[in-house]
Parts: C-alpha cells; sequence; structure tokens
C-alpha cells in the first residue's frame, strides 16, 4: 500500500506553524481506465458467407480465376465452402488474388491457412502481406517497379508438396522484407497515428513443376493467432 506525506500549513489562533498528515492511501491508477484485451484471432476469410465481395471483397489478377465451393471432405477444422483458385501458368508466373484488409494485427504471431492441393507439387503461392508505414490507408505503388514505394511487403513463398486438406502455420518472422530500401524494415502493422496496419494481403500464384501449366487448388480459411 503507498503511502503519501503532505504539509499543510494551518492558522491556529496561538501557533502558527506547519504539521505533518499521513494519507493512508491515494489511487495511483485512473478508475475509469479499463484492459483492453488482445484479440487471439484475426479472421481474414473463412468463405462460409459463399461471398467473395461482403466481408472481404477479393479480386483476381493476370490468369487466375476464384469462386466459391462447398466443401465435401467432413474434418473438424473444415467448414462448409472454401474458396477454389484456378489459374494458368506462364514462365512460372499465372497471376493471383488479393483483398483490402486495414486491419491491426500487431497482436499476432502466426498466419494460417488451411488448404486443399489436389496433387503433388499443384503449385506453389506466394503470400504478400503489405504493412502501411506512411499512415495513409493506401498501397502506393510505383509505377514504373510495380512495387509498393513507401510501405514494406514482405513475403513467404509456400509449395503445395502435398495432396488432400491440410493446415499450414507459418510464423510472422519467417516472412522476408522484399523491399529493404522502402519503408521502415520493420513488422509493425498497427494503426497508430493514422496508419491502416495490416493495409492488404496477396497470393500470387506460381507454378512448381512446369514453367507453364494449369494450377488449381482450394482454401478454406485465412486468419491469424
Amino acid at each position: 500500500m503507498a503511502h503519501f506525506f503532505l504539509i499543510l500549513l494551518v492558522a491556529l489562533p496561538l501557533f502558527g506553524q506547519s504539521f505533518t498528515v499521513e494519507i493512508e492511501e491515494l489511487p495511483t491508477t485512473n478508475l475509469n481506465q479499463t484492459t483492453t484485451k488482445k484479440p487471439s484471432v484475426l479472421m481474414v476469410d473463412d468463405f462460409e458467407d459463399n461471398d467473395l465481395v461482403t466481408f472481404r471483397e477479393w479480386w483476381s489478377f493476370g490468369k487466375v480465376m476464384i469462386n466459391t465451393k462447398k466443401v465435401t471432405e467432413e474434418k473438424p477444422y473444415l467448414g462448409e465452402t472454401s474458396m477454389i483458385i484456378n489459374g494458368s501458368s506462364y514462365n512460372w508466373y499465372a497471376g493471383g488474388i488479393g483483398t483490402y484488409l486495414n486491419e491491426d494485427a500487431q497482436h499476432f504471431t502466426t498466419l494460417k491457412l488451411v488448404i486443399y492441393s489436389p496433387k503433388l507439387n499443384a503449385g506453389a503461392i506466394r503470400i504478400e502481406l503489405y504493412d502501411d508505414d506512411n499512415n495513409n490507408n493506401v498501397v502506393d505503388i510505383d509505377s514504373d517497379k510495380q512495387m509498393p514505394s513507401k510501405d514494406d511487403l514482405l513475403i513467404y513463398d509456400l509449395n503445395l508438396i502435398w495432396k488432400g486438406w491440410k493446415v499450414v502455420s507459418i510464423p510472422l518472422i519467417d516472412f522476408v522484407d522484399f523491399n529493404p530500401e522502402i519503408g521502415d524494415n520493420i513488422w509493425n502493422p498497427n494503426q497508430l497515428y493514422g496508419s491502416g496496419g495490416l493495409i492488404q494481403m496477396q497470393l500470387v500464384v506460381l507454378s512448381s513443376k512446369y514453367k507453364s501449366e494449369t494450377i488449381e487448388f482450394e482454401i478454406d480459411t485465412i486468419k491469424f493467432n
């Protein structure tokens, strides 16, 4: 218990002198302040609404198409709907998909995806995370380099080297800064000072076996823990 001593000057009828008063306890914190609990999950999408626009608006680029699909297998970690990705690669590159997030992701350490690969070496995914470093809630793109000009871009390459459904957990410390000369080179996707935090995610679809091939896989869930 904290003790505080105050010197009070009191005008007495006969004696004008100070004396010490001991106060047992004074509040040391703001009683109106509440502790904010850190979130345990940041759901990017589980596609259970059978919609690629409402909760998150997903876009595709290059020779990649996306749609929703009913999940036919029953596993405890699967929902009822997945996103199916189809692509056609040329010189290893097919295109990709992306979504605008604008989320505070500072408390999370792991990215988790539930992915269906129809065969061994079905393709590869370059996961891109965009960290808003100049606090303007957009990804600034250099028109010549087609790369972020102000914000950090962190990547992780995932090869689909299995067959069937799999839960993939990727520690965020395994992501690599892809543009070390841009941004502050620190994974700090908070929303301080007007920052959008984790502003955007993209999944770039690539070949894993042949320079030109048809690529297909499904994603049931994307989330941060």
